[in-house]
């Protein structure tokens, strides 16, 4: 699935460049992205992102609103990184932040220039941020809702959570947290992101991007292609108009062995056991994602649609135990849609099982912040 990214505000142009960062050094590109803040130096900061994709904005007619953006130029910027073969725009923010009450406009426009459905990546901030910043974020949320085609949100409250799927080791020694950077033009040292977010910026790259190239998979000459590939339109359709969306992730470390010389010595009856654990790890693995690595807090069966994912070295996925997810997903929601594949990567010491919720009802964090902003909203009058 090839999509175009567009960072909002300082927690947004982080994720972006994160997901762009993890992109580049893939065999697939499925990613072009462009960052919108207030803050040059946050933005000067960006370790990855092309230079001429990011854009300083500070508006400059008093008429306009400190959370105004440049619409007509963002859209631009989109059109002339379009090559043609793009399924999605997805717009990244942290919801209660200076502008992300700019989304809104800058949404209606992009929908009225380009074809694209346009999706949201949202975080929603931590209790401790207080009341103000909850019930902002609640009320970008509600005005989002129906302007977009799906949002995926990340609860600030569940970090930290645990780190993808990844293929061949990428991190640097220090695990790739980068706790100061000189900017190049001043020798000024700022820090890159409030503390623990970075290590939350690189898990949600790395789950978006896991996701976006199970669905290209296919199409690579020399790539392996699942017993069940999925492609960019089943994404899509699993996402489309389904409001507010999760995403379960969870993985566990295979052993490094050659699987052709041990099924050439082991017996049989450890050949059926060994596929019995296998398929059995991969249950464990499914309802971990769902009981602890869920972005958000949530009931499956207030899920409309659901998706699965599963991923690792292809001797260690069993068609065995990815049934038994499905059926169980398939229970578990209410909806009647559920679409799964697997995506087999050779270089990688993990197997994980990703799943998307949609269409989801009663969130508990959702229901929570428009309690704290309609009480707020009470005590003040306003």
């Amino acid at each position: 699935m090839r999509v175009l990214l567009v960072g909002v505000g300082g927690a947004g142009c982080r994720i972006v460049d994160s997901i762009y960062d993890h992109d580049i050094n893939s065999p697939i590109r499925c990613t072009e992205g462009i960052a919108i803040d207030r803050d040059a130096e946050a933005l000067d900061a960006l370790p990855t992102l092309p230079r001429e994709n990011r854009i300083f904005y500070q508006p400059l007619d008093p008429s306009q609103t400190a959370a105004s953006l440049p619409s007509d130029l963002i859209v631009t910027k989109l059109q002339n990184l379009n090559p043609g073969d793009i399924d999605a725009i997805i717009v990244c923010a942290g919801l209660g932040g200076r502008l992300a009450r700019g989304i809104q406009p800058l949404v209606r426009r992009v929908k009225e220039s380009m074809f694209e459905p346009v999706f949201g990546l949202f975080t929603l901030p931590c209790a401790k941020e207080g009341d103000d910043i909850l019930g902002l974020a609640a009320d970008g949320l509600d005005s989002l809702l129906p302007e977009m085609d799906g949002i995926i949100l990340f609860d600030n409250d569940l970090f930290p959570v645990v780190c993808p799927l990844e293929e061949g080791p990428k991190e640097p020694a220090d695990g790739g947290i980068k706790k100061r950077i000189t900017l190049r033009k001043t020798g000024k040292e700022i820090e890159d992101s409030p503390p623990g977010h970075s290590e939350m910026n690189t898990a949600i790259a790395k789950q978006i991007n896991l996701l976006l190239h199970a669905g290209e998979a296919g199409d690579k000459p020399g790539m392996e292609t699942g017993e069940v590939a999925l492609d960019a339109g089943e994404i899509l359709n699993t996402m489309k108009g389904m409001g507010c969306i999760a995403i379960g992730y969870a993985r566990d470390t295979v052993p490094v062995t050659n699987p052709d010389i041990i099924n050439r010595l082991r017996p049989a009856t450890s050949s059926l056991q060994d596929s019995h654990q296998k398929a059995q790890r991969l249950v464990e693995i499914a309802r971990r994602a769902i009981a602890e690595g869920m972005s958000i807090a949530c009931d499956p069966s207030m899920a409309e649609k659901a998706l699965i994912l599963i991923a690792g070295p292809p001797h260690e996925l069993s068609m065995r135990g990815y049934m038994t997810v499905r059926h169980w997903i398939d229970r578990s929601i209410r909806g009647q849609e559920v679409r799964s594949g697997d995506y087999p990567v050779k270089n990688t010491r993990y197997i994980a099982v990703l799943v998307i919720l949609a269409g989801l009802e009663n969130v508990t964090k959702i229901n929570e912040i428009r309690r704290i902003r309609d009480t707020v909203k009470k005590s003040t009058g306003s």
